[in-house]
Parts: structure tokens; sequence; C-alpha cells
């Protein structure tokens, strides 16, 4: 049994994949929610122990992000593990400009990534 689910968004380059590489333990599950899989992860996990699933999902499809989640959840068994914790690292960023000068389908895309999707 692992003891701790970590679902990280964001989780290919950057911040996301230093905080990836942190959690990649024996004993934890990383669940990666990401534009992109990464192969050195996967060989990190490998060489660690630790259980990785990376899933390709861009979190602006807030339905389908969260149908994903929900499908991976059902299909485990409910003793799988003893706790979860989801941190949200995607973000997507709208051109810096006063909110009268800004795009309104980059700020919907912005909330929808930052704010709507870890919700769902």
């Amino acid at each position: 049994m692992d003891k701790h689910l970590y679902i990280l968004t964001g989780a290919s380059r950057g911040l996301g994949m230093a905080m990836a590489q942190q959690l990649l333990v024996q004993g934890n599950f990383l669940l990666c929610l990401s534009r992109h899989t990464s192969d050195v992860l996967a060989g990190m996990a490998q060489a660690s122990g630790a259980g990785l699933e990376q899933r390709v999902q861009d979190l602006a499809d807030t339905v389908g992000a969260a149908a994903l989640l929900d499908q991976w959840l059902a299909h485990q068994p409910a003793d799988r593990f003893a706790t979860a914790s989801l941190i949200n690292n995607a973000a997507v960023l709208p051109r810096i400009a006063p909110l009268g000068l800004s795009n309104s389908a980059e700020l919907a895309t912005a909330m929808r990534v930052g704010l709507e999707a870890p919700m769902q």
C-alpha cells in the first residue's frame, strides 16, 4: 500500500518538475496531470521505487480534467492510500495590463486553470 497520494498539476517542467522529483520517494504515489509527460520522471520513479502515473491533460478543459481524475480515482482500491494532497502548480499567466485593457479570453483561461480546475 502506498502511504500518500500526491496529485500534482503542471509537473512536466519548471517548478512542477522540481516538486515532482522531490516527491518521488518510496511510499509515495505521484499522479501528474500536465500537458506533457516526462521521461526523466519515469526514470526517477523506477529507480526510487515510487509510484508514478502521468496523464496528459490541459487544465483549461476543466470538465475533462475533473472527469479524468474522477475516473482514475474510481479505479483505485478504497484502502490504497492513507492520505492525499493536491498540489495545483499549473498556471496560465495572461498578458499583464490594467484590467480595462486585458484580454477577456486570456483572463478566462487563467481563471479556468488556476481556480476552476482545482475546484472541480
